[in-house]
């Protein structure tokens, strides 16, 4: 079977919209009391390109869309991961189930005998109180977003061994703040190829940003110009995924799917990730940005659009945009409603962190000369 995280914390219309898209069947909350009635457990044999998971991102025309993950991917991120972070260990469980990166944590420490440490909201919430849980726990492994990692103090975390990064880009200010205490992994990977691309554990001192690593077993990675040719080291190019750890593709999405899992010239499956890096001379991969508008907050991944045309749907806007400025979702909106309204109505049908932090009333969007949104002339 397939299993759907639903958060709890998500807007009733949220969950909804999920249930209904993927067709879940059977939903097990913290009041259902699971008993097999002394029944031996039945032996199932599991095809790898079966469904694992569907987990549910951000769709750019308002409508999440679901990544649908087989047991290949998830059978392939133990078997490379769980042997360099430590078979056996304690590891935290920071990320909300309902995020891919949740799915690194279970895996490696279920699947190697060890231990889930799994952190409460309100851990998550207060750095202290998190610092406290994970010496208690006896963590050894944390997968979490840089953005935490800054908050959070080295001496306060002695017993962790193993810090994996991914979802934001690392400074070489904080990367170097924590290797001279421990091991810190950098890491790459979009939800469509199972949690993780790229790794590398990093050196003691950085000048620049460190880089997001080579690709992982059984993973090959091509970074490519326009005409799908390969880019030399130091030139940025789009980056094309293969290997076991790719997605079927999008739930129900057959066009989507088709247009993101493309034929490589072998004729094996690629997924064009939209991201953009450059190779170094020692094949380590250096991320540049996105293709697309596609924005991350606190390393959760965002389509302004869809955030816009959730705004739209209010009956007394006429127009949205949504921008990603000085790190916080800023929605541009033409109509005389009060922010408060706006955002208490985006908090309704959007998950927390994509509800806009501020709003800015227009009495018309600007326009480049072809009749599109003016980016740049947007107001601060």
């Amino acid at each position: 079977a397939a299993f759907v995280p639903l958060d709890p914390e998500y807007p009733a219309q949220r969950l909804a919209q999920i249930v209904a898209d993927s067709g879940a069947e059977l939903v097990v909350d913290t009041d259902v009391d699971v008993s097999l009635g002394g029944a031996p457990v039945p032996v199932v044999r599991i095809d790898q390109d079966a469904l694992a998971y569907v987990i549910y991102t951000s769709g750019s025309t308002g409508v999440p869309k679901g990544v649908a993950v087989t047991h290949r991917g998830v059978a392939n991120l133990a078997s490379v991961m769980a042997p360099v972070l430590g078979a056996g260990a304690v590891t935290l469980q920071f990320a909300s189930f309902s995020f891919d990166a949740s799915i690194l944590d279970i895996v490696v420490a279920l699947s190697s005998g060890g231990t889930l440490a799994i952190a409460t909201a309100e851990q998550r919430q207060d750095v202290q109180a998190l610092s406290a849980m994970i010496r208690d726990s006896r963590v050894q492994v944390a997968s979490v977003v840089p953005s935490l990692l800054a908050v959070l103090d080295p001496a306060e975390v002695p017993g962790v061994r193993n810090w994996v990064l991914g979802a934001e880009r690392l400074s070489a200010e904080l990367a170097n703040r924590w290797t001279a205490h421990t091991r810190v992994w950098n890491t790459y990977g979009p939800t469509e190829a199972t949690v993780i691309t790229t790794a590398v554990p990093l050196g003691s001192h950085a000048d620049v940003a460190p880089p997001i690593g080579a690709p992982i077993g059984n993973t090959r990675v091509f970074v490519l110009d326009e005409f799908l040719n390969p880019v030399p080291p130091g030139v940025t190019g789009e980056v094309y995924i293969a290997g076991a750890g790719l997605a079927r593709g999008y739930l129900g999405r057959a066009g989507l799917t088709a247009a993101s899992f493309v034929a490589g010239p072998n004729g094996e499956r690629w997924y064009r990730s939209g991201d953009l890096a450059r190779w170094d001379l020692e094949g380590q991969l250096h991320f540049v940005g996105r293709v697309d508008e596609q924005v991350k907050i606190r390393g959760l991944r965002v389509e302004p659009g869809e955030v816009a045309a959730v705004l739209e749907t209010h009956e007394d806007v006429s127009q949205a945009a949504v921008i990603l400025r000085d790190n916080r979702l800023v929605a541009y909106v033409v109509s005389a409603v009060e922010p408060e309204v706006l955002k208490a109505y985006a908090a309704q049908r959007l998950p927390d962190y994509m509800v806009p932090a501020a709003f800015v009333a227009l009495e018309a969007m600007p326009l480049t000369v072809n009749g599109k949104l003016d980016r740049s002339a947007l107001p601060a």
